[in-house]
């Protein structure tokens, strides 16, 4: 039966304690299923009394158990936990983590080392940085060439940007997209060259100073080649944006656009025109009900668009935000509650909102008639409404 258990030299205080040492120095590099891996491990380490605990992994975040060793395989190697058998695991203190020795082979890597000290004349590589590239070359079966022609264009890409991790980044991209060997990466290296005057005309448009870097050449590939954008189109999106959140809100907004399939300059230019028409509308919105916010974005996709969508249009929308201000209505959940009564009602037009709003108003008038009889003073609310309705039923006439 498989095991798991907390070492002598990990702490326990009635909860799941994960160090801040484990946060700042190893959750940033790992993958997301081996943190989950990691964390609901540790829990487990605590809690679990009897029972396969890979099994209960595997059940907990749906994982399967091969997916789990692996994860432990991956913080063994970190040297954070150590399988002292099959089904043994013990996690160890993450501010001492036992370095696993990983040998390999001198002769393999001779021309590697060799031209990186070439590359980078000015800087002398640590043994761990290089045990760092020889473990990626390894795992990710990027050839020794394509590594270095990786190196040699961040170094090339200027701005000082050529760390052991910043170049990892790029080579583990450029694995992901399945470019590992020399042709390979050479192909990639020229046809970024290639965007070169591109990108530069998209920085002026973003109102970018900088230079662009091996990233930036990545994400315009992507939205050419992945995504089939043309230049125009990409600057099309990019003057909607009105300079604002540089590279990665266009990423973000070309990714948006291509869910909306909006490809062309002419779709893309009707969609950002749409988009500020309901940014507008959800501005005054929030100014009828009387609140602020300095981004509407949220706002617009949770519920302004979605009302839309279900046949209101702005008149409308403003009519029904100016009868929720009235009854002191004055959240945006609140006015869903609202356009969702008037959906159920299958009123949509602002006349007949109108309407509706007008004979609503007439009988909070009449309520109030009664309250000043009563001597009451309140609010007129749903449950003095419903009863009025129920005395106008009855035959009751507003004199009596």
């Amino acid at each position: 039966m498989a095991i798991i258990k907390l070492g002598a030299d990990y702490k326990r205080q009635g909860f799941t304690q994960v160090d801040n040492v484990f946060i700042n120095e190893f959750l940033t590099e790992a993958n997301g299923d081996d943190v989950r891996i990691y964390i609901a491990g540790l829990h487990l380490a605590e809690t679990l009394k009897e029972g396969d605990f890979i099994e209960k992994l595997s059940s907990m975040l749906n994982l399967s158990m091969q997916r789990v060793r692996e994860g432990f395989s991956y913080w063994e190697k970190k040297g954070i936990v150590e399988r002292r058998s099959d089904d043994c695991i013990v996690y160890l203190s993450v501010k001492a983590p036992v370095t696993p020795i990983i040998k390999y082979n001198a002769q393999k890597f001779k021309v590697f080392t060799e031209e990186v000290v070439r590359i980078f004349p000015e800087k002398v590589l640590t043994p761990n940085e290089y045990n760092k590239y020889f473990e990626f070359m390894t795992t990710s079966g990027m050839a020794v060439n394509a590594m270095l022609l990786i190196m040699q264009y961040c170094k090339d890409m200027g701005g000082g940007r050529t760390g052991t991790e910043y170049v990892l980044t790029v080579a583990q991209a450029w694995a992901e997209d399945g470019l590992v060997t020399e042709k390979q990466v050479i192909e990639r290296i020229n046809e970024m060259e290639n965007n070169r005057e591109d990108l530069k005309a998209v920085f002026d448009v973003m109102g970018i100073k900088r230079s662009p870097d091996v990233e930036d050449r990545r994400l315009y590939s992507v939205w050419t080649k992945t995504y089939g954008y043309t230049l125009d189109a990409i600057l099309t999106g990019a003057r909607a944006l009105k300079r604002r959140g540089g590279m990665e809100r266009l990423d973000n907004y070309v990714k948006e656009l291509y869910s909306a399939r909006a490809f062309s300059s002419a779709e893309i230019a009707e969609y950002a025109k749409k988009k500020e028409q309901v940014r507008s509308l959800c501005v005054t919105l929030c100014k009828n009900i009387g609140v602020y916010y300095a981004d509407t974005e949220m706002l617009e996709k949770t519920y302004v668009t979605p009302w839309i969508n279900a046949g209101f249009d702005g008149e409308a929308l403003e009519q029904i935000s100016r009868y929720c201000f009235l009854r002191n209505a004055r959240t945006f959940e609140s006015v869903n509650t609202m356009v969702r009564k008037f959906e159920k009602l299958g009123i949509f037009s602002a006349q007949d909102i109108s309407n509706y709003v007008n004979k609503q108003i007439k009988l909070d008038e009449k309520i109030k008639e009664v309250f000043d009889c009563c001597g009451y003073v309140g609010n007129v609310g749903n449950k003095d409404r419903e009863t009025y309705k129920d005395w106008e039923k009855w035959g009751f006439e507003e004199d009596t």
